[in-house]
């Protein structure tokens, strides 16, 4: 080879070499997180996930109550010292024999036949904007732990605080004037898929374990025991437009405006006992909220 040719290719290496100087390893590791949950160029992202609810009763077997099929549909925004995810989260309660999405649910402990308010939350939003001197701390932050082919983000956390439902008003739906739940969830993904910076997204599998008390609508604050949601997803390639025919087109049909990703960042998030208290508090007829 001439030398004319090696000069060339060494002129042509030169800003490459440099890129790797000057970027930010931390920032780096952030993006990767983020290419994993969702899509850092702002287009829309989807985890398709299933599983079942198990009741925990002391001094009882479990029971299994509901399968579920659902998904989150995201985005990301950059901001100037990070990125924001915006998100919606959809869990559909299903008859755990015929995977059938319910509308009325038999309660097996009280006998009682009631409405399913199916999990709905919107928005589910997330900032991962951090100042400079918390960058370097950005692994404990967003841990992970890496195996031969596979890095695997996870998250442990323990929610405790008041109950946004007060038993006084809402004696039938809560145990407790406190929250208490713990939620294990896990994103994997290989290290050759993230190695790859060109991509903007990273497929991945998602792992979710929730401990909750009983939803508001099962109507069982006077029982003890306890929810357990166990999930698998992995993310879909194709977006909303990929999930099970049945499963969109009920969506579509009945919450449409949980095909689309946030688009407006809030610094709010939803959950079943926020969205059952909007729904009190808005008195909507029973048969316009299923």
């Amino acid at each position: 080879m001439s030398r004319r040719i090696l000069f060339i290719l060494f002129c042509l290496t030169i800003p490459l070499f440099c890129l790797a100087l000057t970027q930010d390893p931390n920032m780096a590791y952030l993006e990767d997180y983020l290419r994993v949950r969702s899509d850092i160029s702002g287009e829309e992202s989807v985890f398709h996930i299933k599983g079942k609810i198990y009741a925990m009763i002391p001094g009882e077997k479990s029971r299994e109550l509901f399968a579920v099929e659902g998904y989150s549909i995201s985005r990301v925004q950059k901001a100037e010292d990070g990125y924001l995810l915006l998100s919606k989260e959809v869990l559909l309660l299903q008859d755990h024999r015929t995977r059938q999405i319910m509308r009325y649910w038999r309660n097996p402990f009280t006998g009682m036949s009631i409405p399913v308010i199916h999990i709905l939350n919107d928005p589910v939003n997330q900032s991962f904007r951090f100042e400079a001197e918390m960058m370097p701390y950005i692994r404990q932050i967003l841990p992970s732990t890496d195996f031969a082919e596979n890095r695997v983000y996870h998250s442990e956390i323990f929610p405790f605080h008041p109950s946004l439902l007060p038993r006084r008003e809402y004696s039938a739906n809560v145990q407790s004037e406190y929250f208490q739940a713990a939620e294990i969830s896990s994103y994997r993904a290989s290290h050759a898929a993230l190695a790859d910076s060109s991509k903007s997204s990273v497929n991945a599998e998602y792992d979710w374990v929730w401990i909750s008390p009983w939803l508001p609508f099962m109507e069982m604050a006077d029982r003890e025991g306890q929810l357990l949601f166990v999930c698998q997803g992995e993310k879909l390639e194709g977006g909303f437009a990929a999930l099970p025919a049945e499963l969109k087109s009920f969506i579509v049909r009945e919450f449409e405006d949980y095909s689309r990703a946030p688009l407006v960042w809030e610094d709010s998030k939803i959950n079943p006992w926020s969205y059952f208290k909007s729904l009190h508090e808005e008195e909507i007829p029973e048969e316009d909220i299923r």
